[in-house]
């Protein structure tokens, strides 16, 4: 299960292609990651989002320092700095939420790709050494591994933190 944001790409997309790839990046990913922080691929930019401080980018991969790899099993790519992808399908998917405008997608994972360093376990079975592996987790905004944060996030210091805080729009973060 998937949520995500209506004003974003990704929803359009996933709604039209009906597949993804879910790219899971370690904790050294970090700045890759974050250099993607207030990017959308929608254009315009929802207005909301523009009054958050985001920006229309068409090249992620360029920005993010990341490797476009094609799939194995659908169209888009996966990325190949991430040590765990998921090629997925849309099954279904639906609106919720009262007060956000969001999107719960059900995705069959159909393929799996994991870094072989990050596995254990004999070749029958095996499965991902979970001491090995230091996924990159964000939560409310902040980048955290396993233990505690790790790197300041640009998208909790913008204008969206401040609306999800307050309620109340502010005007567009100064360009970076």
């Amino acid at each position: 299960m998937l949520g995500l944001g209506q004003m974003g790409q990704t929803s359009e997309n996933l709604i039209r292609t009906r597949e993804c790839v879910i790219n899971l990046p370690s904790e050294d990913l970090v700045t890759n990651v974050d250099r993607l922080a207030l990017t959308t691929g929608r254009n315009p930019v929802p207005e909301k989002k523009q009054q958050w401080g985001y920006r229309y980018e068409p090249e992620k991969f360029q920005v993010s320092g990341f490797t476009a790899l094609k799939s194995h099993s659908v169209a888009p790519p996966r990325v190949l700095e991430c040590p765990v992808q998921m090629e997925g399908v849309l099954h279904e998917f639906r609106a919720f939420g009262k007060n956000v405008s969001a999107n719960a997608f059900e995705v069959h994972i159909v393929k799996l790709h994991v870094d072989e360093e990050l596995l254990e376990g004999d070749g029958l079975r095996p499965h991902i050494d979970p001491v090995r592996w230091r996924p990159l987790i964000m939560n409310f905004c902040r980048f955290f591994g396993l233990g505690g944060e790790i790197h300041p996030s640009r998208l909790a210091e913008s204008n969206f933190m401040n609306f999800v805080r307050t309620g109340t729009p502010t005007q567009p973060a100064p360009a970076s």
